[in-house]
């Protein structure tokens, strides 16, 4: 049975109308539904008309959802899937969106994630292998992920991975020369570079031992930690001192001249 549309009445939102069949309101479309069925006063609309501007709607919406969420930031097609899930909309209805955000443009991995790489270069200081991971998790094929890091050059990162051994180096001073030159290889390491190029940086600043620093170093460490553990035997407490300390990277010869002469201390007293 066909019904006739009566009345059509723009919505407060803008872009949508209300639809009026028979007197009666019926549904509501988006202006690009309207204008693709040609929907006007008059027209008369059968079921199969109706289950097809319903669908047709649906997918607007879905679009519109869509675009709004590419409208704050670049977005890759995984993301724009979960977002489109979340919605919950069907399947379909999603990979038609998808389809046509690729036609449209606006969405293109190979691109996100040459911008994502040239981003994260100039604004942080994370490795390769690190960006490589975090674009493997927003959907980047391996391909599109090798051809982006393309964009961080060899240069760029010896750049940034000098920068951060150099802030590593400025929060380990109280620490050992050989932990030290450790926590620069971790540091660079967890943030994603290579083990060759670490070992480069490393070359690159040209650290030396200061012997007088790295002593006051050690007596500091070292009387910490036999404060730290006086109601332990003095036998164990030695030998869990100098563990700590050898981890710790320090010299345990010096570390015994160390100890005898806080035993010697501690017995007089």
């Amino acid at each position: 049975m066909n019904q006739k549309i009566t009345s059509i009445t723009a919505q407060k939102r803008p872009g949508r109308f209300n639809v009026f069949l028979d007197g009666n309101y019926a549904f509501s479309v988006s202006e690009d539904v309207l204008v693709k069925f040609q929907l006007s006063k008059g027209k008369e609309l059968d079921s199969a008309d109706l289950e097809e501007i319903f669908k047709a709607d649906d997918l607007s919406k879905a679009l519109n959802k869509a675009l709004d969420y590419l409208s704050y930031s670049l977005r890759t097609e995984k993301e724009t899937r979960q977002k489109l899930a979340k919605e919950g909309l069907e399947d379909s209805i999603i990979e038609t969106v998808i389809k046509k955000l690729t036609k449209m443009k606006l969405l293109n991995d190979s691109e996100y994630a040459k911008s994502y790489v040239r981003t994260m270069a100039k604004t942080t200081d994370k490795g390769p292998r690190f960006i490589a991971n975090s674009l493997k998790e927003k959907g980047i094929s391996l391909y599109d992920t090798e051809d982006a890091l393309l964009e961080y050059p060899a240069e760029m990162q010896l750049k940034n991975a000098l920068k951060l051994a150099k802030k590593t180096v400025a929060k380990s001073k109280k620490k050992s020369f050989n932990e030290c030159n450790q926590k620069i290889t971790q540091a660079l390491l967890n943030k994603g570079y290579s083990s060759e190029l670490a070992s480069q940086v490393r070359q690159s600043l040209n650290l030396t031992k200061d012997v007088d620093q790295e002593h006051e170093n050690l007596r500091l460490e070292t009387e910490n930690l036999w404060h730290k553990n006086s109601r332990i035997d003095l036998k164990k407490r030695r030998n869990k001192i100098k563990a700590a300390l050898f981890r710790k990277g320090f010299d345990l010869y010096e570390c015994d001249r160390i100890l005898d002469e806080l035993e010697n201390t501690e017995t007089e007293n």
